[in-house]
């Protein structure tokens, strides 16, 4: 039994799966051992089956996890591309828009035959061209007669590869009959392919003819300057206020007797040069020059220099302008000299021969005056109307003679810088009521209204400021023949003392306005031929404000009158 029990043919290809199960005696001990084997073949081989199916199934789930994830992998490289793409196309957009819509001209020539590629309207504009008859063709087909002097320099580039400049080039093309020419800024560039191929150029090119004609221009008028100033030998300097610097040309140094090259300073060079009678009112003149609010930053006067090396003395008239910043501060002063010393010696000479005459001429007009006044005491009792009407007129003739001659005395004093202001306190409203009464003892049918100012003392030369006024008045009254009034204003504006007087007269033209007070100017016109002077009264009124620091000036419209004014420091 026991035997039959453990007897058990093993099938090597097969695969068994035993059990065992004792038995006992009743004293506890093993009696036999019962051992059952079964055939698991097909279920171990049906296990290895879904082991393998498992692991198969594992390694094909991870391979999808991998395609999974190079499919996620080449969705985005996808988008990427796409977006690659459309920033390419974009750029090309943007690119060919700059390129249409640039304000420079932009072409590009492809190969040795120059076909036009990429062109804008800008660039058909300086040939007269529009992008469709340039696009597609060959560039030196349209415009032959550019070919000698523009393929050269695109071979150039094209060959050696590298990017030139060209600045201020003349072209020339034509378009059927019309010409069309002038300048250009070129920048020839290689069109270089990835492969560093080069295919084409890009040329850019700016239009300039305008600047290059405005510098020609501007070349030929400096030429011109230079010409006329060598022509009227003038000298020039310029004053930089900010650093403190002095410049003079070669003229310049030579009125100032200078023959060296050295730096000149305004202290040792220009105010030194001054001649000792100028020094004083030159320097204040340039003080007031540097004050925008007086006269605008006009410089204008004569003066006599001393030579530094010759001691030569020498006339000059300068001419200038001071410039300002946005605070009025002056920060340049530029302008030309020029020699006058054989026509100030030449008015020296009339001057001096005019305040000579009129001199002399004094002492019979004296002798003449006091004569009239002894024989208008004796005339009052005579009965002839006659008589007493002409000792009258002489006398107004003789008072009218005496005020030129007067003139003529101012100005010769004026002129060799012997007029003195004899400055003293008075009050300017009684000076003019003054001259008004003294005016209208000599006219008659004029009425001048004036009404009286509030009492103002001013410090100046009472006769020198009554002149001023007489004369104003009388020119008021003597360019006024159809009008029979004459209006005189003052009041006190900023400090200074200011007196207007306004005829109803034959008024000034522009041009004339600028001149008046100037010497021996006369205003021209048939209405003025009969009109007696010399042109001295106004120039003479001028000097003595200018004497005084203050300003005169004229407003005017031809036709309606003239309003004079003056004005001096309280």
């Amino acid at each position: 039994m026991m035997s039959l029990m453990w007897q058990t043919q093993v099938n090597l290809s097969s695969v068994t799966e035993p059990s065992h199960t004792p038995v006992f005696k009743k004293d506890g001990s093993l009696h036999y051992i019962i051992q059952i084997a079964l055939n698991v073949t097909e279920k171990v081989r049906a296990g290895d089956a879904f082991t393998q199916q498992v692991t198969i199934n594992e390694e094909q789930a991870e391979s999808n996890k991998i395609l999974i994830r190079s499919n996620d992998k080449l969705n985005i490289t996808q988008k990427e591309l796409e977006a690659t793409i459309n920033q390419l196309e974009l750029s090309q957009r943007r690119f060919q828009s700059l390129v249409r819509e640039a304000n420079i001209g932009i072409i590009v020539l492809m190969g040795p035959e120059m076909k036009v590629e990429i062109v804008n309207k800008t660039y058909g504009q300086l040939i007269g061209r529009t992008v469709e008859e340039l696009l597609g063709l060959q560039l030196f087909d349209i415009i032959p007669e550019a070919e000698s002097t523009f393929r050269p320099l695109l071979e150039d580039v094209r060959v050696n590869k590298e990017t030139r400049n060209y600045f201020d080039t003349p072209y020339t093309v034509y378009n059927g009959d019309k010409k069309i020419e002038g300048y250009l800024n070129l920048v020839y560039q290689p069109y270089i392919e990835e492969d560093q191929h080069i295919t084409g150029v890009i040329v850019v090119c700016q239009d300039v003819t305008e600047q290059v004609r405005s510098r020609t221009n501007l070349q030929s008028a400096y030429e011109q300057l230079r010409l006329a100033k060598d022509a009227a030998q003038l000298g020039f300097f310029d004053v930089d206020i900010v650093k403190g610097t002095l410049e003079w040309d070669g003229r310049c140094r030579e009125l100032f007797g200078i023959s060296h090259n050295d730096v000149v300073t305004y202290e040792k060079d220009f105010v030194t040069g001054l001649h000792p009678d100028d020094r004083e009112r030159i320097l204040a003149i340039i003080d007031d020059v540097y004050i925008k609010a007086v006269n605008n930053g006009i410089y204008d006067v004569d003066y006599r220099t001393v030579g530094a090396e010759d001691q030569q003395i020498r006339w000059i008239r300068a001419k200038g302008q001071a410039y300002f910043d946005a605070e009025d501060r002056p920060i340049r002063f530029i302008g030309s000299v020029i020699d006058i010393t054989e026509q100030k010696l030449d008015e020296i000479r009339k001057n001096d021969f005019i305040g000579m005459v009129s001199h002399e001429l004094k002492t019979p007009l004296t002798s003449l005056t006091a004569i009239i006044q002894v024989a208008n005491l004796k005339m009052q009792k005579s009965d002839d109307a006659f008589i007493a009407g002409a000792m009258e007129k002489a006398t107004v003739q003789v008072k009218r003679m005496s005020n030129m001659i007067n003139g003529f005395l101012n100005v010769s004093r004026l002129e060799s810088a012997k007029l003195s202001i004899d400055k003293q306190p008075f009050d300017m409203n009684e000076l003019i009521k003054e001259m008004i009464h003294d005016t209208n003892l000599t006219v008659s049918g004029y009425r001048i209204d004036y009404e009286d100012c509030n009492p103002v003392l001013i410090n100046a030369d009472r006769d020198k400021i009554g002149s001023v006024i007489t004369n104003l008045v009388s020119n008021a009254i003597k360019y006024s023949p159809k009008a029979d009034q004459v209006e005189i204003k003052c009041h006190v504006k900023e400090n200074q003392f200011q007196v207007s007087i306004r005829d109803y007269g034959m008024g000034l033209t522009e041009g004339d306005k600028d001149k008046v007070f100037e010497r021996y100017f006369r205003v021209e016109g048939n209405n003025n031929k009969h009109i007696a002077g010399f042109g001295i009264g106004l120039y003479l009124s001028a000097e003595i404000i200018q004497r005084h620091h203050g300003k005169i000036w004229v407003e005017s419209e031809l036709g309606k009158g003239s309003t004079f004014f003056f004005s001096i420091p309280i």
